[in-house]
């Protein structure tokens, strides 16, 4: 028998969590939702005393991906609400943001329905968090929710309605936020959010909004779009916002039209790097490490989940790196070609594992530019090959690929 009412409409697909437990907590007329959580908290304390020590109290703190030690505790809990609420197995869970087990290029992500979203796009994702979180006013008139994709810094329109999110109260000006004010359709000043006036978006934005959050593959001449998944989007997104962004700057229309440039944009900005690159020198450049000159240009590529093709950054990258090497030929005096790229570097330029860079060092097929003491290791963060080795040895065996170059045994 179920312990507390579900809400008459069942939880949307693309709800988030803490928008379902506000309504479970009008439908049970509690008068916030810490009433709500301490009335679960009572009730899991004799169904299960270490998941009710993971049901959190503040609203802030329920999605999954806040646990800081606890998850699978907090997913326990969740299961026995679904159970409390008589609702279907994993239905909340299916709504919660969960610690994605892949990383961006060290920037942590969450996961939800199948795809992995970069911590940093997530509106409102730290606790002292003042972010707004969007609504579209025409569809909390139709139905009283809110959207996961409105939590997502890139998504300022309403693809549906085709008109801008509201970030702030026409009333009091202050930013809309749910989560704060324990509240779908109204602002803690009291205006109801569905009666506001909304501003139309141009079907151009609206075109590339409803691009990038499509999840299923499509062919289009914009690599942003083309044949990618919704993670590998997001993944393109975030090398793109690191590389062009010093704030948190995320105008989905700018970055598409950078991308629609792609590859000569990318090369004009390698271009002026490396024609600046001698003025630039401190050393020679057989002495100067690579990210010297260029920054993070090679560990700072995305990775493709595909295995059988490279990512469309990682191949314009390489193509440049392989016109670098072979318009600056070996010569006495030491050139752009002769930049030192650590281990990382040279495993992410071919395509395979640092153990592998290891055993080709080991092997003497890639020599280091200086001498390591015996049974030492080399610092992976630490430029130690030249560029020219590593591309030259990767154009060998083609450069179209990832591949494994030597045995372990």
């Amino acid at each position: 028998m179920a312990f507390l009412f579900s809400p008459k409409a069942r939880a949307f697909s693309d709800e988030s969590l803490e928008s379902y437990l506000l309504r479970v907590v009008s439908e049970n007329f509690f008068d916030s939702y810490e009433g709500l959580s301490l009335a679960i908290r009572e009730e899991l304390h004799e169904l299960d005393f270490e998941a009710h020590g993971a049901f959190p109290i503040d609203l802030k703190r329920l999605n999954v991906y806040h646990a800081k030690h606890n998850s699978h505790f907090r997913m326990r809990a969740l299961g026995l609400l679904e159970t409390l609420l008589d609702l279907p197995r994993y239905e909340l869970q299916k709504l919660a943001l969960l610690k994605s087990d892949i990383k961006f290029n060290s920037s942590a992500a969450l996961y939800n329905n199948g795809v992995d979203i970069p911590l940093r796009f997530i509106r409102h994702h730290a606790e002292g968090a003042v972010d707004s979180i969007p609504v579209c006013p025409q569809c909390l008139a139709e139905e009283a929710y809110i959207k996961q994709s409105w939590h997502i810094k890139w998504v300022n329109a309403c693809t549906k309605h085709q008109c801008a999110l509201l970030h702030n109260c026409p009333e009091c000006c202050a930013p809309i936020n749910y989560i704060e004010n324990e509240s779908i359709t109204h602002c803690s000043c009291g205006f109801e959010l569905s009666c506001a006036s909304t501003s139309p978006v141009n079907t151009l934005s609206i075109e590339h909004l409803n691009k990038l959050l499509d999840k299923g593959e499509r062919n289009d001449s914009n690599p942003l779009f083309n044949n990618m998944t919704l993670t590998e989007r997001f993944a393109v997104l975030l090398w793109y916002q690191e590389r062009y962004s010093q704030t948190d700057n995320f105008c989905l229309n700018d970055a598409v039209n950078y991308f629609s440039k792609w590859p000569a944009v990318f090369n004009t900005e390698l271009d002026e790097l490396s024609k600046n690159a001698e003025m630039k020198l401190i050393d020679l450049f057989n002495k100067t490490e690579f990210k010297f000159i260029f920054g993070d240009a090679i560990l700072a590529c995305p990775s493709t989940q595909k295995q059988s093709e490279s990512h469309f950054i990682y191949k314009a990258l390489l193509d440049y790196l392989v016109t670098l090497v072979e318009s600056n030929p070996k010569t006495k005096k030491p050139n752009a070609a002769d930049l030192l790229v650590s281990v990382l570097e040279a495993a992410t330029l071919l395509g395979t594992s640092v153990e592998q860079v290891y055993r080709l060092y080991q092997d003497g097929i890639l020599q280091t530019a200086f001498r390591h003491k015996m049974n030492q290791r080399i610092n992976p963060y630490k430029g130690a090959f030249f560029l020219r080795h590593v591309i030259e040895y990767k154009t060998s065996f083609g450069n179209d690929k990832a591949r494994m170059y030597l045995s372990a045994w």
